[in-house]
């Protein structure tokens, strides 16, 4: 093990080839400490509504260009990621509500402190949507399933 621009890098005892952890990641040629991409990430996950570079500029003490490159990579890498899992076969989708209680507020769906979102679930192959035919799904039956 060797210590290079205060990163471990590791070498093979047979090859003798040289590599870091991060090598082939998306924290692979960055000049920031893992602890504040990490908590960019938690920053980003936890946002209800999304997070501004602005706002992640202010949270990390990072510059704002700085800021805008980690948020765009991280939203690049979650679209990438996620764009190789599909639902296929049996999908079950539900609709629910994210919040707590509003005293003297609307309950329920339509609610102003609750963040609506769908939940889907592939179960097996046959691509066929059981839901309980709310109107949001309608997108479903667009998709052809």
């Amino acid at each position: 093990m060797f210590k290079s621009g205060g990163r471990k890098t590791f070498q093979c005892r047979s090859c003798r080839l040289q590599t870091l952890l991060i090598a082939g990641t998306l924290f692979q040629s960055i000049h920031l400490k893992l602890t504040v991409w990490f908590l960019a990430i938690y920053l980003i996950s936890q946002a209800k509504t999304g997070l501004s570079a602005l706002a992640l500029n202010r949270q990390l003490g990072v510059s704002y260009p700085t800021a805008w490159l980690i948020q765009q990579k991280l939203m690049q890498a979650m679209i990438e990621r996620e764009a190789r899992y599909t639902l296929y076969g049996d999908v079950q989708v539900v609709d629910a509500y994210l919040g707590g209680e509003l005293i003297g507020g609307k309950t329920g769906r339509g609610s102003e402190n609750k963040a609506p979102f769908v939940a889907a679930l592939s179960l097996s192959p046959g691509c066929i949507v059981l839901s309980d035919g709310l109107a949001c799904f309608a997108g479903v039956t667009d998709a052809d399933c």
